[in-house]
């Protein structure tokens, strides 16, 4: 099973937590990719679900990393992805009900960035909101596609000369999980908080009862995804960014039938698999499966370096 360490400990100085700093890693996991990653294996709606890189835990934090993946900036800038422009509109919902759970914003009090924010679906959406809202996104081909639409998205990531802050709200929604430093991508977006900003942040839940029904074969086990967080893990890491974790939802996703059916074939033996009648296909589905998390959080009075 997956969250069973091994008795192996990685404790080499180079090779730390990401969170904690701690030498010692236990490898949870070996690597199941089949040669070098591309640019395909980091594309949003891969479907490679249980293909990743070797895991390691940390002994004391009880962080999980890809230890060995730090160099996938490359990936994400030449990074494609027709699959994923085309549930635009699905994703849109998924962004309006996020954004639905924040104060509404108010005049001086309404700086939006989103973090990592592909073809700018949420900034398309904060903006329909009220929000003066800007993203920054590493793949040049997906800032082409927000420009196509008319959305203020920068190429680049944090820290960017142009996003100086302060911003009311920052968003860091299914980002955090992507990097091999997320502790530092955190504080730099806690860093650009205006005094009662909020930081949200949205990212898979390994301790999840799904991720440890489906062990292995979690569909978040993929790629792209380097860093595996849980509740407390999370809460440890906004605290070493000096904020204090405001409030905790599980997140409802939206997809087209078709779309999902076609992901569910990936634990389906062929016998089984079926075609959605084209009527069908674009039927708008709910999935709320409780193995996410979207966290808020404020900057904090007190600093918490505890996990």
């Amino acid at each position: 099973m997956v969250n069973q360490p091994s008795d192996d400990v990685v404790s080499a100085p180079i090779r730390r937590c990401w969170l904690c700093g701690t030498c010692g890693l236990r490898r949870i996991k070996e690597s199941t990719l089949r040669g070098d990653p591309t640019s395909r294996n980091f594309e949003i709606s891969n479907a490679d679900y249980g293909t990743t890189a070797a895991i390691d835990q940390c002994v004391r934090c009880g962080f999980c990393q890809c230890t060995d993946m730090v160099d996938v900036l490359k990936f994400y800038e030449d990074l494609e992805d027709p699959a994923y422009e085309m549930t635009r509109p699905q994703r849109a919902r998924q962004k309006r009900v996020l954004l639905n759970r924040l104060p509404r914003p108010t005049a001086g009090a309404n700086r939006l960035l989103d973090v990592g924010a592909g073809t700018g679906i949420l900034v398309e959406e904060a903006i329909a909101c009220g929000y003066d809202a800007i993203g920054v996104e590493p793949s040049r081909r997906f800032c082409a596609r927000a420009k196509h639409h008319g959305l203020p998205v920068v190429q680049g990531v944090l820290p960017h000369p142009d996003l100086t802050g302060p911003y009311d709200v920052v968003t860091l929604v299914d980002v955090v999980e992507h990097v091999p430093d997320p502790l530092d991508l955190i504080t730099r977006a806690a860093r650009l908080l205006a005094d009662g900003g909020v930081l949200v942040v949205v990212t898979p839940d390994r301790s999840s009862l799904l991720a440890r029904i489906m062990g292995d074969q979690w569909w978040h086990y993929r790629v792209a995804h380097i860093g595996y967080f849980d509740p407390e893990t999370l809460r440890f890491a906004l605290a070493k960014a000096g904020l204090q974790q405001t409030e905790f939802h599980r997140p409802t996703w939206y997809f087209p039938l078709g779309y999902l059916v076609e992901r569910v074939h990936r634990y389906l033996p062929r016998w089984a698999r079926f075609k959605v009648p084209a009527r069908l296909s674009d039927l708008v589905i709910p999935v709320h499966l409780r193995d996410s998390m979207m966290v808020c959080a404020t900057k904090a009075q007190t600093r918490d370096t505890a996990p």
